[in-house]
């Protein structure tokens, strides 16, 4: 079957791109010279080697914790701007129509990622799992043993609630709250949270080096039992916290400004989530070509309907560009994308192959 445009391209970088930027942020030296923009699939000539070494010692359990958080930032495939983030500078892209063929750079850390965890190896059954709900960029990890002598918290297997069913009994959905409000403006809320979890991820390196040496003289069973009891406590302290951080954003970021305090001086930033004056200057937006008599919504920079469509090639797009172009040249009046009363429009993952 024929491969739409550019998908071949798309999924040589659903892996690749990720790769690459974790060997970047983990081990820039041994990465200087891997290709950003070559890809990589099975048929890959001369392939991404499986591994690179980093130097003994210089990658930390917080470093790979970060890796988990990143949408590029600070690269050429930064997902928090341009006009595609929003003037808020969300990563998050939500899947397109089927009829939309077009690419987003995949990040790290996905919007719809429900855990993810960071495994630190260590001898002597102390080995623990930083475990954190929802999207990494908006996730506390926290330690967990592996070789606990019982399960995590009731609120880390609760059935009260589920993704269609809200409910404070369950630790994720305090993560998937903070998450989901961050959108709002995520450059300005996601820094406040991301600072919060550094802080939590701390604690519980410094608790759990604490625990490991009060515990050393115990013998292994009791050992890893007292563990357990004390790395449950810590989780569930700081699902509290997580829980009370929700509600200070809902607080803080509501109503798009910043309110500090009910003091009538400095109590609150009318303009702490003024809109960016790139994004308004852009003539799609509409503020600065605003007037009386109108454009009142903004002027699109490409006439509404052009997309490139499954099965058409860029080739013939390009040349379809250019015969529109020469028709509005020489004044011919043209419409584009004819509405035929309403049609129903599959929703495909903009990451997956469809047939």
């Amino acid at each position: 079957e024929a491969i739409p445009p550019n998908m071949a391209s798309k999924l040589a970088y659903y892996s690749g791109r990720r790769m690459w930027r974790v060997w970047g942020l983990l081990t820039p030296e041994a990465a200087r010279n891997i290709d950003p923009d070559k890809g990589w699939l099975p048929y890959t000539p001369d392939p991404y080697p499986t591994s690179l070494q980093a130097r003994k010692g210089s990658v930390t359990v917080q470093m790979v914790m970060d890796a988990h958080r990143d949408h590029y930032e600070g690269t050429g495939y930064d997902l928090t701007v341009g006009m595609s983030a929003g003037p808020g500078g969300s990563p998050n892209r939500w899947a397109t129509p089927s009829a939309a063929v077009g690419q987003w750079e995949r990040a790290i850390s996905m919007y719809r990622t429900t855990f993810s965890h960071v495994v630190e190896a260590k001898p002597h059954g102390l080995g623990v799992m930083w475990f954190g709900y929802d999207a990494p960029h908006g996730t506390a990890y926290l330690p967990f043993y592996g070789a606990a002598t019982a399960g995590a918290p009731e609120a880390w297997h609760s059935h009260e609630g589920c993704q269609s069913k809200f409910s404070t009994k369950v630790a994720w959905w305090a993560f998937n709250l903070v998450n989901q409000y961050s959108d709002l403006n995520f450059r300005l809320i996601n820094a406040e949270v991301q600072k919060k979890a550094h802080k939590v991820e701390a604690e519980g390196a410094e608790a759990v080096a604490n625990w490991e040496k009060e515990v050393s003289a115990m013998d292994a069973d009791a050992a890893v039992a007292e563990l357990t009891k004390r790395s449950n406590a810590f989780a569930e302290a700081k699902l509290a916290e997580w829980w009370e951080l929700a509600g200070h954003l809902f607080a803080k970021y509501g109503r798009y400004v910043v309110t500090h305090n009910e003091s009538e001086i400095n109590g609150e930033e009318a303009l702490g989530q003024a809109y960016p004056m790139w994004w308004l200057s852009s003539p799609e937006v509409g503020f600065l070509t605003w007037a009386r008599n109108g454009p009142y919504h903004g002027v699109l920079e490409k006439p509404a309907g052009v997309f490139l469509v499954a099965g058409v090639g860029l080739p013939t797009m390009l040349v379809m560009a250019g015969v529109l172009t020469l028709l509005v040249a020489v004044g011919v009046a043209y419409e584009a994308g004819v509405r035929k009363g309403k049609r129903s429009v599959s929703i495909m993952d903009v990451y997956i192959a469809q047939p």
